[in-house]
């Protein structure tokens, strides 16, 4: 247990529907403000569920589970105060509106600032975006702005769920960039590309071990990925290839 976390969770057991077994049990970890946690695993692992718990959207389950923000339990908190100090991006936004991008975004600040609102769409490569419809927009397109939705409500917790879903190499290259620039942040990302997680990651937590005791993994990014490990979590074996430079990738076989 870290103490002086500013994200706790403790003893926390990852389930989709009360009437189904955890999909992992007893997940515990301990973040800090410029940690950026990649949550990796195979589909139905339950790294959506996982993002909805930490963020009070999901009930939580296991003996004694707590989430805290800031040394304060999710119970603890107000609807306002928990909107202050959490957001969650989901992995694939649902419009039922012809609202432009600009006005979206305007929409989801506490407060309209125009010029935070300009900034998160330059930085995203999405300026061009702004008086789009979101409706007319690529699957790509859409989730950048969805990130930029998220950052502009200008919460120390970042709750992503799939950031680079659809995105081209060079775009997925600009949100990991961006990501590692949020030093003042925690951020938590759901993430299928295990060398865009071991780039732009600290920390990482794998769902879904098999032949272990624990369903669940977690440790700084450096140590955690490793070719048996990953072979347990995806069930096909693993490669690590390194250059001259010392940059590794990551091929599954």
């Amino acid at each position: 247990m870290t103490h002086d976390a500013w994200l706790q969770v403790n003893g926390l057991d990852v389930v989709a529907a009360a009437h189904l077994p955890p999909l992992a049990r007893g997940v515990t970890l301990g973040l800090r403000p410029g940690d950026r946690l990649g949550l990796i695993g195979r589909n139905g692992a339950g790294k959506s569920t996982l993002l909805r718990q930490i963020a009070g959207l999901s009930p939580l389950a296991g003996a004694g589970a707590t989430v805290q923000l800031q040394g304060r339990a999710l119970h603890s908190l107000g609807p306002e105060r928990l909107a202050a100090l959490r957001t969650l991006m989901p992995s694939q936004p649902r419009d039922r509106f012809n609202l432009s991008v600009l006005a979206l975004l305007e929409m989801a600040q506490p407060r309209v600032d125009a010029p935070a609102a300009h900034e998160a769409l330059r930085r995203l490569d999405a300026w061009a975006l702004r008086d789009r419809d979101v409706l007319a927009l690529s699957a790509g397109e859409r989730q950048r702005v969805a990130l930029a939705q998220a950052l502009v409500q200008d919460c120390p917790l970042l709750l992503l769920d799939e950031p680079v879903a659809f995105q081209d190499p060079g775009h997925q290259r600009l949100v990991g960039a961006l990501l590692e620039t949020l030093t003042d942040h925690i951020v938590v990302f759901c993430a299928h590309d295990v060398n865009w997680v071991a780039r732009h990651a600290t920390h990482v937590l794998g769902l879904g071990l098999q032949g272990d005791d624990r369903d669940w993994f977690s440790a700084p990014c450096d140590t955690a990925l490793q070719p048996e490990r990953l072979h347990r979590l995806y069930d096909c074996h693993w490669i690590r290839l390194q250059d001259a430079d010392g940059r590794c990738a990551w091929i599954a076989l």
